[in-house]
């Protein structure tokens, strides 16, 4: 058996170390193989340093993610800087995996995983069809992102770029006839039963346009190895099952958004042995 542990949303800096160090010991008495770390990893790049320190004793490997706040623009790092130089290479340091532009594998498994920028895909059916100018003139009403991330792509440019990089990865996979099951790890959700709806708040309908990315999803769940994805991003817990008539002899696509949240990190441990069958605990 192969198992896979994975926490999201620690936000170091806001969640205390003693808080973090308290998972740490409950991860490492999980015994995994793999432990990935999907995005919002802590406030600001000494936090993000010492997040990393936190969980280089686990057992087995670890594997990082970026989430949104960890690209935040803070002090005398721009977010362009901070993505394409200082969080990969601080992972690398402590001899972690970028997940980003690697994967891993074991046994017939393997875990691909993004970040996932937003495109304003999941926003609510409810809210009128505006054009994406509108998401990025309103999204300062909703996002802090508006305010910290400072880069020279659009959110729908950013998106498409890693989306395209997460596709050629899950190809390869494809590809490979070593590989029976995907499991795909994002920070932003990336089907609908990962979306959380309040069909009478247009508030919360139209926010959702920064919480999620359902164009990349369609384009994860045409790959015929995928088993699950699990996400995080919006601190609220969803769980679902995402069957696929493309593909009526494989099992239906677990999908699940981790509920860590500020001084409260969880986790979610994945039987592989249990993955193809839609096994998960």
């Amino acid at each position: 058996m192969t198992k896979i542990v994975i926490t999201s949303d620690l936000h170091l800096g806001i969640t205390t170390t003693a808080e973090l160090s308290t998972l740490v010991s409950s991860i490492a008495a999980e015994e995994p193989d793999l432990t990935v770390l999907a995005g919002d990893i802590a406030e600001g790049l000494p936090n993000f340093v010492t997040c990393l320190k936190l969980f280089a004793q686990l057992p087995g490997d670890v594997a990082i993610l970026a989430g949104n706040h960890d690209v935040w623009a803070r002090a005398n790092y721009a977010s362009q800087e901070l993505w394409e130089r200082h969080l990969p290479r601080a992972v690398q340091a402590t001899g972690m995996l970028w997940l980003e532009e690697t994967v891993w594998q074991r046994e017939g498994v393997a875990v691909a995983g993004s970040l996932a920028w937003y495109d304003y895909s999941a926003v609510d059916a409810t809210i009128p069809s505006y054009p994406p100018a509108v998401f990025v003139e309103r999204k300062g009403w909703y996002n802090a992102d508006a305010k910290y991330v400072r880069w020279p792509w659009s959110d729908q440019e950013f998106a498409a770029k890693l989306g395209d990089a997460l596709c050629e990865r899950l190809r390869g996979l494809e590809a490979d006839p070593g590989v029976r099951n995907v499991l795909v790890v994002s920070h932003v959700p990336l089907v609908e039963e990962q979306m959380y709806r309040k069909p009478y708040d247009p508030r919360w309908g139209f926010s959702n346009a920064y919480f999620g990315n359902l164009t990349l999803g369609q384009r994860v769940l045409a790959m015929s190895k995928l088993r699950a994805i699990v996400s995080g991003h919006t601190h609220v817990r969803r769980e679902g099952l995402v069957k696929r008539p493309g593909f009526p002899k494989e099992p239906a696509v677990v999908v699940s958004v981790l509920a860590s949240d500020y001084h409260a990190p969880l986790y979610r441990v994945i039987d592989t042995t249990r993955l193809a069958s839609n096994g998960a605990r």
